[in-house]
């Protein structure tokens, strides 16, 4: 057989229930095709064929598809658009697509994939395979390949090791990582300049002569380095201004991969091969986001079309410069040194008859109405519960209808709310709840084992308020007892389908921007002497504080104020209640969470 053996090649005939998912297959293929890019598929024999699951997404290789058809035809076109799961074939002519469709159709089974592919005739095919990102770098990116030798990464790679507990940082989850000159903190994205550890080794000094040669002014002070197994990537960021000098440098090791850049509208993909340098300096630095997506494979362009790359294990050295003193950029809008926190007007005084007018009597007026679009929990605080040990006491600070209380047997869950409402609604539903405010929880020390709080402190309206509601959960846990917060995030992500809340917006990109720039109107609160912006449900935020409209079946409207946190922020709050350390923090649907651990000796 002309094929490799890791091709599988079924018989070639198909029985009642193949034929049914195979006529699935085309119908499902037939409709993602048409609202994607407006092409029909037909019953009648073309030129032209869709691979219905066999694309980039899909991990499959452009290599791979083109072995199989160089055996079965000797001249086409195979098309790959980015960001799919499927790819087009164009055929020299009819014949040849009629051979490709006869012997691949519900036969051929690629590696890696856990059924055959199955091709439907399309009448046209798209232009090309579309781009991944933009030809040019950033503005103030440096990509310098071959930086160093394949001997000297070989020697740098033998300098680590892994399996040491002792020089291996344990603030990651999912990846391993290890610091020099100062430790760096994932919470809150800083160094504390004031407590230095073990110096960069001397054995990476060699590095710095490079930079140096380079024209690279700064002696790098800072220094961590990171593992990346396949499959693992870092969440888009920008290094905190304040923290860092202007050049971070980055050298990859072992395997390429692709890092994301990102800044409003802009995005640009850029290939990261073993040895190479990267320089984030100026704009880049200060204003575009950078990532690396957890994938096991990246999309790369080649020339002959898109294809895609498996990941190996990635090191990397990232060399930073600590500041000392305020940042100075002209990139005031993502700049910490020039934030201001809108809410400190908000006093002690005020913040009590904000949120009693703009909280606690909303949520009487709504409470049935928002239990009724409250049902699905959100799928990583059910994972957080499920991993709950037999027996766990949980406690769910504002638990509003009690989603969260209604599954798991193995473990004993209560609740409380400011809300009358809800804990009627609870109560009907033979859930053990309590009414109370968060700011007062009536509970012992250490009298429960997990706590929760899923979007319940971004309604307090001062930052002291805040502090101390996370500081009551952690005085209610035993030691060792964790705690889960959620709360909203200004920075919402409606490209990459991380937001809930911007998913289901009606409103165009053009409507986006206008109400981007400003809020839709002011409400003035006369008895707390405060003015706040009314926010445009289902768009970006612009203000840190503001009031977000609640519309009832009947059309009444209501307003609820919310505090929503630009990333860092809850990871510092958090930080500054002693009693409690932090586990993690991570986005995850429009939401900055943590997870915290109560301290044995607090």
């Amino acid at each position: 057989m002309f094929l490799s053996n890791e091709i599988n090649v079924t018989s070639k005939g198909h029985n009642e229930t193949s034929d049914k998912k195979s006529i699935s297959k085309q119908k499902r293929a037939y409709h993602r095709l048409l609202r994607d890019m407006n092409i029909k598929c037909t019953d009648k024999s073309t030129q032209h064929l869709m691979i219905c699951n066999a694309g980039l997404v899909t991990g499959i290789k452009r290599e791979t598809l083109q072995y199989v058809l160089d055996a079965l035809i000797s001249k086409y076109a195979l098309i790959m658009p980015s960001n799919k799961s499927y790819c087009f074939i164009t055929c020299n002519s009819k014949e040849d697509a009629t051979c490709v469709y006869n012997y691949v159709h519900g036969r051929i089974k690629l590696p890696g994939q856990n059924g055959p592919l199955y091709v439907c005739y399309t009448e046209t095919v798209p232009n090309r395979d579309g781009s991944t990102s933009d030809s040019a770098l950033p503005p103030g990116l440096t990509l310098i390949e071959n930086f160093i030798t394949k001997e000297q990464e070989e020697n740098l790679l033998r300098t680590l090791d892994w399996d040491n507990c002792e020089s291996v940082s344990s603030q990651l989850k999912h990846r391993q990582v290890k610091h020099f000159g100062y430790e760096f903190e994932y919470g809150t994205n800083m160094v504390n300049v004031d407590r230095p550890i073990a110096p960069i080794p001397g054995e990476y000094k060699f590095l710095q002569t490079l930079f140096n040669k380079h024209g690279h002014k700064y002696t790098y002070d800072q220094l961590t380095i990171n593992k990346y197994l396949p499959g693992q990537g870092i969440p888009p960021h920008i290094d905190t201004h304040s923290v860092f000098e202007d050049e971070i440098l980055s050298l990859s090791l072992g395997s390429a991969c692709v890092m994301n850049f990102k800044k409003g509208e802009q995005k640009i993909d850029v290939l990261l091969p073993a040895r190479s340098l990267l320089i984030m300096a100026g704009e880049v630095r200060y204003a575009w986001t950078h990532g690396i997506c957890p994938r096991h494979n990246d999309v790369i362009k080649t020339e002959s079309g898109s294809t895609t790359r498996e990941r190996g294990i990635r090191v990397s050295f990232t060399f930073r410069k600590v500041r000392r003193g305020d940042c100075c950029c002209s990139f005031r809008e993502h700049c910490d040194s020039a934030r201001h926190d809108t809410a400190t007007f908000i006093d002690a005084k005020a913040a009590s008859g904000l949120e009693n007018s703009y909280v606690h009597k909303v949520y009487e007026e709504i409470s049935n109405h928002f239990s009724e679009t409250r049902r699905k929990q959100w799928p990583n605080v059910t994972k957080f519960l499920e991993s709950l040990e037999e027996g766990t006491l949980l406690l769910d600070v504002g638990c509003g209808n009690g989603k969260y209380l209604s599954r798991g047997q193995n473990i004993y869950k209560m609740g409380c709310d400011r809300s009358s409402g809800l804990v009627d609604i609870c109560r009907k539903r033979g859930f053990e709840i309590l009414q109370c405010d968060c700011l007062y929880l009536p509970y012992r020390d250490e009298s429960v084992d997990v706590a929760i709080s899923i979007a319940v402190i971004h309604h307090l309206s001062t930052r002291e308020r805040r502090q101390r509601a996370i500081a009551e959960m952690a005085r209610v846990l035993r030691p060792t007892g964790k705690c889960l917060i959620y709360v909203w995030a200004k920075e919402q992500r409606k490209d990459s389908a991380d937001s809930f809340y911007l998913k289901y917006g009606k409103t165009s990109r053009e409507e986006n921007r206008k109400t981007n720039q400003s809020a839709i109107g002011h409400e003035t609160i006369a008895d707390c002497c405060v003015t706040l912006p009314v926010h445009e449900n289902r768009t970006n935020f612009v203000h840190s504080d503001m009031l977000v409209p609640w519309k009832k079946k009947d059309g009444e409207r209501f307003l609820r104020y919310y505090h929503v946190f630009q990333e860092g922020e809850l990871a510092k709050l958090c930080s500054e209640v002693p009693a409690a350390s932090i586990k993690e923090i991570y986005y995850d649907q429009g939401n900055w969470c943590a997870i915290l651990e109560k301290c044995k000796n607090s």
